[in-house]
């Protein structure tokens, strides 16, 4: 179950089966521990493989907005892989890179946090400040 990070998987006192995404609180059910673990792959956006299902976006973008993408897309998705979570670059002009963060990710709490506090400044040590002025979080 290495692709479900920072899932809990417990079986209830009905005998039925609950998982749950820590870091969002989102929760997943089904008869046997593989049924929760396949359910909270489909509500994180995940495939049985354990891939996430949303395309990538850098193919949409040139330049230094497709390098940011790419960024994105790896070192800082990796690091979001500990919350079962991954980012995307939606748009970028003058500076300003508006990003969707998914998986576990989406909806969590922290994720505002996460965005402007940890994706933004690995982006500006990474591209400059002149490149990456500001970060706007796609809901």
């Amino acid at each position: 179950m290495s692709d479900l990070q920072s899932v809990v998987i417990s079986k209830k006192v009905d005998g039925s089966w609950q998982a749950v995404h820590v870091p969002s609180g989102k929760v997943a059910h089904g008869l046997s521990k593989e049924e929760a673990e396949d359910e909270m792959r489909r509500v994180l956006g995940m495939s049985e493989a354990g891939v996430f299902t949303e395309p990538l976006t850098s193919d949409q973008f040139s330049g230094t907005a497709r390098e940011i993408a790419e960024f994105l897309e790896g070192s800082v998705s990796e690091m979001l892989a500990l919350h079962s979570g991954f980012a995307r670059l939606e748009a970028y002009e003058a500076g300003v890179a508006h990003i969707r963060l998914g998986g576990g990710c989406q909806g969590c709490p922290s994720s505002t946090l996460t965005l402007l506090g940890g994706v933004q400044r690995e982006l500006q040590e990474r591209f400059g400040e002149d490149v990456v002025a500001d970060v706007v979080p796609i809901l």
